[in-house]
């Protein structure tokens, strides 16, 4: 019977743990506190992207997209 106690409460702990971590991460990231930024890379470091590939081939077409409108506008302008 006590089992079923802590199985029920641990979910909730975990939250408010997690709330409060949240609350001081903000509160570094509102005063520029280094802290805040190296926990952020830390995360990114280390938690899976899923849709890594997609990313990067959408960003590369968005670059090859800005990059063919500079080259028109170079052009445009040579021919003027």
């Amino acid at each position: 019977m006590d089992n079923s106690i802590y199985i029920a409460l641990v979910p909730w702990l975990a939250f408010v743990v997690f709330a409060l971590v949240a609350k001081i991460l903000i509160s570094f990231a509102k005063k520029r506190r280094g802290i805040a930024v190296a926990f952020g890379v830390f995360v990114q470091m280390f938690s899976p992207e899923p849709f890594v590939e997609r990313t990067i081939e959408t960003v590369v077409i968005d670059k090859r997209q800005v990059k063919k409108q500079q080259d028109n506008k170079t052009l445009k302008k040579v021919e003027k």
